[in-house]
């Protein structure tokens, strides 16, 4: 599990609705390329979620203009991917990223979180069923 220590997060993409963000997050979401280093002036997030797929070859720019530039130096960076690639990545982790978030990762939960979910989900209805609803 990733620790998100900051309170701000820019997220760079076009919805957050696939991107696991935590939910108790300030979250600037920002869907033009344009746009994110003036985000980043203007809210001082203390991390930035990119994702990959919308920003294609451009990601590797970004992070090089984030790793030359010491104002950028505290933001922790993580990169989500639909599928993971060795090359890429290792890229892309020697350019700043520190984490990586894939969505074959994200779509498939563990079995000890489906099993609790299963649980908490047979109570639920017991006591619904129970009060008479």
């Amino acid at each position: 599990m990733i620790r998100f220590k900051s309170a701000k997060m820019l997220v760079v993409s076009t919805a957050t609705t696939y991107i696991p963000v935590p939910p108790n997050k300030q979250v600037v979401l920002v869907n033009h390329i344009n746009r994110i280093f003036p985000a980043i002036h203007e809210s001082q997030p203390g991390s930035i979620m990119l994702d990959y797929d919308f920003l294609g070859e451009q990601t590797e720019q970004i992070l090089r203009r984030i790793s030359a530039n010491h104002f950028y130096q505290k933001i922790k960076i993580y990169c989500y991917k639909l599928k993971s690639n060795t090359k890429t990545d290792d890229l892309l982790r020697t350019l700043g990223v520190q984490h990586f978030i894939y969505g074959e990762e994200v779509k498939q939960p563990s079995k000890t979180a489906q099993a609790i979910s299963n649980i908490l989900e047979a109570t639920a209805v017991g006591k619904l069923v129970d009060v008479g609803y």
